[in-house]
Formats: C-alpha cells, structure tokens, sequence
C-alpha cells in the first residue's frame, strides 16, 4: 500500500517536469520519428495487431463498426481519468494529505482500470470471433512471435 501511495505521490510530480524536458528531448528535430508516429495516428479504424492479416472488406467494416462504438467510452474513460489526476493534484499538492480521500482516489482509479481492461478484453474477442480459422491462426501467431521478441 505504501508502494502505490508513493508511486501516486510522484506521479504528478513527473507531469510537471514532463514539459520542462520535452525541448531537449533529441528526437524533437528529427523529423523521420515524427513522420513515423505521425503516420502511426494516420490508420482506418483497424486494430494494429490486425496488420499483415488478409481481411475481407465486410470484416473491415465489421471490425471498424466495432471500434467506433468502443471510441465514445474510451472519451469517457479519459474525461474521468484526468479528473482522478486532478483529484490527486489537488490531493496531493496541500498542506496535510488526507489518506482517506487518498485511498478512495486509488480505489476508484482501479475499479477504472478493471472496467478498462474488461471492454478491451470484450472488444478483442469481439474482432476476433470475427475472423476466419486462418485468419484466426495467423493473428495467434502473430502474437506469439510478438511476445517472443519481448522476451529476448
């Protein structure tokens, strides 16, 4: 418990040297890094971990009806995300730290988390049951060659 309550304690901390850094990051004139994660927004609604597999064009749409409707909860789950950051801020950043508040602030922040979890589990058996044997197959070992390089 002491472990969160410090780790949530530097938390905030880092949000306020993160823009003090960021100009001497040296990446920032490079311009092939920005162009790269600039390309990487630029997608049509198909989940990444779907790249390199055959999709038909029904199973695009599909899929992308599937992450549309997820998109208006992830907007919610940010909009109350930041007002728990907030929360902590305003918490953390005061004279005397209140535990109790502190403790209802961690614990809403992890019934956030397993709902998160739990629609992205949702969503990605939903893309899943979507695709065929094979395409199911090659997506398995996709993933499997994913974590192999993590690994390593």
């Amino acid at each position: 418990m002491r472990i969160k309550l410090i780790t949530l304690s530097l938390i905030p901390v880092l949000f306020l040297a993160a823009p003090a850094m960021a100009d001497k990051h040296k990446s920032c004139g490079e311009g092939e890094k920005y162009a790269e994660m600039k390309k990487h927004k630029e997608h049509d609604g198909i989940p990444r971990m779907l790249q390199g597999v055959d999709l038909s064009e029904a199973q695009k749409s599909e899929i992308k009806e599937l992450v549309d409707a997820q998109q208006t909860d992830k907007r919610n789950e940010m909009k109350a995300h930041w007002e728990l950051q907030r929360k902590l801020n305003r918490l953390a950043f005061n004279d005397r730290l209140d535990q109790n508040k502190l403790e209802a602030i961690i614990n809403d922040a992890t019934e956030s988390h397993a709902e998160k979890l739990a629609k992205r589990a949702k969503l990605n058996n939903a893309i899943f049951n979507v695709l065929t044997t094979e395409q199911k197959q090659q997506l398995q070992d996709k993933i499997a060659e994913y974590e192999q390089r993590k690994q390593d």
